[in-house]
């Protein structure tokens, strides 16, 4: 199994979990002592495992072609939209993880009492983790129609 694989299913798991735990924390300030610090380390962690999966897909992206050239066949288009939608959901991943940074110890910090700045930070978390949900289901959508594609590749 390539190590893009591992790396991938991680990146699916943390992904939605950080989304979700950034939105709780952004519209439920009651909750944010305790979530601060869990939510710092899951998105900074998610940005590191995507990050890593967009290495690995890089290196069996380069495998692929050289299969499919070896085999006198094209790489599949949807191939190529995984690895599109892949560099998405990492600069996606990049942005809630800056922006979590940026915003739980100022502007959502736990003592922080309700303003303008309040709100526009937690709909910055909210753009963030929606653009999150879209590209972890559409990357997912993509890498399982790209495996099925490939099936022949590996076969001849």
């Amino acid at each position: 199994m390539p190590i893009h694989a591992l790396a991938g299913h991680l990146v699916i798991i943390t992904a939605p979990l950080t989304a979700l735990l950034a939105l709780v924390y952004a519209w439920r300030p009651r909750n944010r002592a305790g979530m601060r610090t869990p939510l710092i380390v899951v998105s900074v962690l998610n940005m590191a495992l995507a990050v890593w999966a967009e290495t690995a897909g890089a290196a069996l992206l380069r495998q692929l072609r050289i299969a499919a050239e070896a085999a006198n066949q094209e790489l599949p288009a949807i191939t190529l939209a995984h690895a599109h939608q892949a560099d998405r959901l990492s600069v996606a991943s990049f942005a809630l993880s800056v922006a979590v940074l940026a915003f739980v110890w100022r502007l959502l910090s736990p003592r922080r009492t309700r303003s303008r700045g309040t709100l526009v930070a937690a709909c910055v978390l909210t753009a963030c983790a929606l653009a999150i949900g879209w590209f972890t289901a559409t990357t997912l959508s993509d890498a399982l129609r790209s495996v099925w594609a490939h099936h022949t590749l590996w076969q001849g």
